[in-house]
């Protein structure tokens, strides 16, 4: 996505829509390059260790460190 797309999110139906054509989602895909990675430091950590949104977005070797479950909802 960039600055300006129209973005649609309807919660109850858990449904991401970005408003922008295939064929410019195929051009931005066709020109994306990866950005370099950090060597070290807090960006490091996260990209190394937080987990994805449907997985809670906490960091991997936090998850059943503490003993007590954690619903999803309860982020």
């Amino acid at each position: 996505m960039k600055s300006g797309d129209m973005i649609e999110l309807d919660v109850r139906a858990r449904r991401l829509h970005v408003d922008v054509s295939d064929d410019e989602l195929a051009r931005r895909r066709a020109d994306w390059q990866a950005p370099d990675m950090p060597k070290r430091g807090w960006y490091r950590l996260y990209v190394d260790h937080v987990q994805q949104a449907h997985l809670g977005a906490d960091l991997d070797f936090l998850v059943g460190g503490s003993g007590a479950a954690v619903p999803r909802d309860s982020h």
